[in-house]
């Protein structure tokens, strides 16, 4: 038996209740077992309940620190850089077009640097990326034949070419959200996992499994209350990045 896990969850864009029926389903599923989370990104924009899903996580990590691990993803630095008071007409144009609106109905404000303070500045600290032995968790993915190490902000926030199509092995397992699944579920692959499976587009939040011992998914949990695994086709392996 694992004797920990850990459940990366996919792109959330305002899909409060969703976020809460999966956890649910997480906890459900881990009973005693040690368990800990880990957010892909995308907390808001396009759905109804931004401003819950970040008072909901921050409270969340606040009371376990060890055990909740948010990633910034691109439509929280869009969101960013578009209640810096000192933003552009680009930022906040970019923003809006991309699901910004239903964020400002949320909070209930008209611009976005009325955001709660607090909001902001948590949203302003969350780091890139989360490495461990067997995976490395980001919001988009990264670019192949590219160290690790030297990954820009802008392709872990929004690369999708040629990073969905390569078939190159990476040094570790990349788990990542950003590209909505046509399916509804994972796409699993060798060389990554992609955990977005359009919440905010009328597919379900998901969650995969992970062990301290083995760099695929253990299993698969979604906000419809289903449980289920998949396989992944082969990786073109050479010497890890």
């Amino acid at each position: 038996m694992n004797e920990r896990m850990t459940f990366a969850v996919g792109d959330i864009h305002g899909c409060f209740e969703e976020l809460r029926s999966l956890l649910d389903a997480c906890r459900k599923s881990a009973g005693d077992i040690e368990h800990d989370f880990l957010f892909l990104g995308d907390y808001v924009d396009r759905g109804p309940a931004s401003d819950q899903v970040i008072a909901y996580l921050m409270r969340e990590q606040a009371i376990a620190p060890s055990r909740f691990h948010c990633l910034l993803g691109n439509h929280d630095h869009m969101l960013c850089l578009a209640a810096d008071r000192s933003r552009s007409d680009a930022d906040l144009i970019q923003w809006w077009a991309n699901g910004g609106e239903e964020t400002l109905d949320a909070y209930g404000i008209d611009d976005p640097s009325d955001l709660p303070a607090e909001h902001l500045a948590w949203m302003r600290a969350l780091p890139l990326q989360v490495r461990d032995e067997h995976r490395l968790f980001v919001h988009a993915g990264v670019r192949p034949g590219v160290p690790l190490e030297a990954q820009s902000k802008d392709d872990i926030l929004w690369i999708r070419e040629p990073f969905l199509s390569s078939k190159l092995w990476h040094g570790v397992l990349v788990v990542h959200g950003h590209t909505p699944t046509t399916t509804r579920v994972p796409d699993v692959q060798a060389n990554r996992v992609n955990l977005d499976t359009g919440a905010c587009f009328g597919g379900p939040l998901t969650a995969a499994a992970f062990s301290p011992i083995q760099s695929g998914p253990l299993f698969f949990l979604n906000s419809d209350g289903l449980k289920f695994e998949s396989k992944s086709e082969p990786a073109t392996r050479r010497t890890p990045l």
